[in-house]
């Protein structure tokens, strides 16, 4: 028997999850809710945290977080051009939940933008448990997003790569310069005193 092809594991595991839409209109109210409006409460959230890492001046965790956003986003733009990928609603019939335009689908802005933003908390602040909170957000949006019949579970795991990915090269960058304040302050000669 031969294993099944990414690419058909890819589109059994999108029909799976897409079944969940249109048998409840509790689940699909929930799912529509996951899908288009949940990353605005995670966009809130991640505003006020660093909200109050400006007022307590902590430049550094500011910085970084900074930093690992642009750096996932660069890394999902880059990405978007170099691979090309239809909504599922394009080639197949699908149960869609919200209205959506028929562009690239990988990887998911959504999953890249609330993966980021909760990786981020979780690295470079000391908000971990909130960060914790919000990476299972970030995980039920994808997931919503694929019940909803607008992504692929592939463009979504990617979204959560290239969020990976960024928040990796922002903590490389983070050590380096951790690294270089403390052979700065080491070379300090020290003050004695008489």
């Amino acid at each position: 028997m031969n294993m099944p092809t990414l690419t058909t594991l890819n589109a059994n595991t999108f029909f799976t999850i897409n079944s969940w839409a249109g048998k409840s209109p509790a689940l699909d109210m929930l799912i529509v809710y996951g899908a288009k409006y949940a990353i605005y409460l995670l966009f809130l959230v991640s505003f006020l945290c660093v909200a109050h890492l400006v007022h307590r001046k902590q430049w550094r965790s500011v910085l970084f977080f900074c930093i690992s956003l642009i750096a996932s986003f660069g890394i999902l733009f880059i990405a978007s051009k170099l691979f090309s990928s239809d909504r599922p609603f394009v080639g197949h019939h699908v149960t869609q939940l919200i209205p959506h335009a028929a562009n690239q689908s990988f990887p998911s802005d959504h999953s890249t933008a609330s993966m980021a933003l909760a990786l981020a908390l979780f690295v470079f602040t000391r908000f971990k448990r909130t960060a914790c909170i919000l990476i299972i957000t970030a995980i039920i949006i994808g997931v919503s997003r694929i019940a909803a019949g607008v992504h692929y579970p592939l463009d979504v795991l990617g979204g959560f790569l290239t969020a990976a990915l960024g928040i990796g090269l922002a903590y490389i960058a983070y050590r380096l310069h951790t690294t270089k304040q403390a052979v700065r302050f080491d070379a300090k000669p020290s003050s004695s005193t008489e």
